[in-house]
């Protein structure tokens, strides 16, 4: 079947019924519609983007940035500064610099058990974070850190070894009080993630400090968040959050349709965008449809041990075999723009001038040629030992968009005489096997937020290749090592000045684009389908749940 005609056939499957049910809900409850339950509910332990959208509504990291793109506090009193003092250069004293950074926690902040948030929390954190034998996969490291010295019951001073664009954004902290003697008893990390109360007990209040706690949950079904009574924020005008979780998109727009499911993102984790396309279409009145210009890649990372793709040609024509700006114009209306590099349009890190990669079937074909592939007698590639150009391509069950995704671009990569396998894994086996142990052998689509304050070296550095070392940490699924990327990335985080981390985020991305770890497809925006008597904001940068409690029904 032809591209276009697959296109086609996937969009008229999911066209819409007109709905008859305003969706409205209650002054007490927003029921949140979603896909991807949670395989562990501890914050700082795989993180994907799934989890952190969902556990910022009752974890807040220390700071976060704005839709303008500033860092701002969320758990802090204020943002250290090279300006303001509370952030300075230092001597090493061994020829090298370092910094010191002062940060207060927000006056009255508590867990959900009463207890204060106190410096011992971001003192234990730490501690816990550079365990070697435990493994955190949080965005802003805690690891950057080589010391926390306490000044005060909220006030402590980070040292960092080295200078560090993002030394004032730092991730959720962890309840010493709690999980201190849990972690003491655990020494490594598999029986620390199945001792942790996140995992046992993550009802328990004390586990939570922001505006909302983890009340009731059923695995698989749904999580349920109340307002913090010890929050000392604003007030949430909203009494209760239900998470509702479906096995796949259908069920979630039926579910949205029936009026039980009054908010729901879209994709990741949500309503396929095609979905919200036809809605909107059929029902422009019934719902508030937010779409904000967003930052999250959808990639495509390839397992570079795999001889075949360890081929920087088979890597350009794979790139060049794929119709992005089809795909976008098919599924999103062209919402979605096709991603060259690391950030989109709406990052200040926008680089433009990098190599790409347009759809050009007979450019992939020499290349592929160039590499010692060609035609087989069933139209597959063969090289000169008769290996077939074939890999399997991994992504998620349940998820109607990278479904479709994987069927269009298998058909388009036929085309050049590619043959992919494609495979829909549960999340469990996707995130765990698949994706951390690094267990796929050609092809795995996910998404990917390089946040404003985050470092490259989370999906490109050597270091960040998931390995037994180092607890199966890192999103270089690619498995990607390039000394000049290591140099690119290490001179990028040493930059303070805002001119500075421009200019090496156009390193990065000029060298990524060139190398091509992992084939960049578009940027997802950021949007919702709501209900009309509720007033979000939606953000470029962070999840939106870190500031849910100004979310109001009317």
């Amino acid at each position: 079947m032809k591209t276009k005609t697959l296109m086609a056939a996937l969009l008229a499957s999911s066209l819409l019924t007109t709905p008859a049910v305003m969706a409205q809900a209650d002054d007490e409850q927003l029921v949140v519609g979603a896909l991807q339950f949670l395989t562990n509910f501890h914050p700082l332990i795989q993180v994907n983007n799934t989890k952190r959208n969902l556990i910022t509504l009752s974890l807040r990291p220390i700071t976060a940035f704005d839709s303008s793109g500033e860092v701002v506090c969320v758990l802090c009193e204020e943002v250290p500064t090279i300006e303001n003092g509370l952030a300075e250069i230092v001597d090493n004293g061994d020829g090298t610099e370092g910094m010191r950074v002062s940060l207060t926690i927000m006056e009255g902040a508590s867990w959900g058990d009463g207890t204060p948030v106190t410096s011992d929390d971001i003192v234990f954190t730490h501690q816990v974070a550079t365990d070697e034998n435990i493994g955190f996969s949080n965005y802003n490291p805690w690891t950057r850190a080589s010391e926390i010295e306490v000044v005060d019951d909220r006030t402590v001073i980070i040292h960092l070894p080295e200078v560090l664009q993002n030394f004032n954004a730092w991730d959720q902290i962890l309840p010493a009080h709690l999980e201190r003697p849990i972690y003491e008893a655990n020494g490594d990390l598999e029986s620390y993630v199945r001792q942790t109360l996140y995992n046992r007990e993550p009802t328990n209040p004390g586990l939570w400090n922001g505006s909302y706690i983890l009340t009731d949950y059923q695995i698989g079904t749904r999580i349920t968040f109340e307002p913090n009574p010890y929050w000392p924020g604003m007030v949430p005008d909203i009494e209760r959050i239900i998470m509702s979780y479906r096995d796949n998109n259908s069920a979630l727009m039926q579910n949205v349709l029936s009026g039980e499911i009054q908010l729901v993102p879209v994709s990741p984790g949500g309503i396929s965008f095609s979905q919200m396309l036809d809605l909107r279409n059929q029902a422009p009145d019934r719902y508030n449809y937010v779409v904000e210009d967003g930052n999250n890649l959808e990639r495509i990372a390839l397992n570079l041990d795999n001889p075949i793709l360890a081929d920087l040609n088979v890597r350009k024509a794979l790139l060049h075999g794929i119709d992005r700006q089809a795909i976008t114009g098919a599924l999103f209306g062209g919402l979605q723009p096709v991603a060259n590099g690391l950030h989109s349009q709406a990052s200040p890190f926008y680089t433009t001038g990098i190599a790409t990669y347009a759809y050009d079937p007979e450019a992939a074909k020499t290349l592929l040629a160039e590499a010692g592939w060609t035609p087989g007698p069933d139209g597959i590639c063969v090289n000169d030992n008769g290996d077939r150009l074939s890999f399997e391509f991994v992504t998620t069950a349940g998820n109607a968009t990278r479904e479709q995704i994987a069927l269009v671009i298998q058909s388009q990569l036929r085309e050049i005489c590619v043959e992919t396998n494609n495979v829909f894994a549960g999340l469990q086996e996707y995130n765990g096997d698949y994706a951390r142990r690094r267990q796929f052998t050609g092809m795995i689509m996910s998404s990917i937020e390089f946040s404003l304050g985050s470092s490259p070296n989370i999906a490109l550095g050597t270091s960040a290749i998931p390995s037994e070392e180092n607890s199966w940490v890192g999103n270089n699924f690619s498995g990607y090592s390039s000394e000049a990327m290591d140099a690119a990335i290490n001179t990028l985080e040493g930059s303070l000045e805002r001119a500075d981390r421009i200019a090496g985020w156009a390193e990065v991305q000029r060298i990524f684009a060139e190398d091509l770890p992992m084939l960049p497809l578009y940027f997802y925006t950021s949007a919702w389908v709501a209900p009309v008597n509720l007033q979000l904001e939606a953000s470029s940068f962070d999840p939106e749940m870190t500031w849910a409690e100004e979310w109001v029904l009317n």
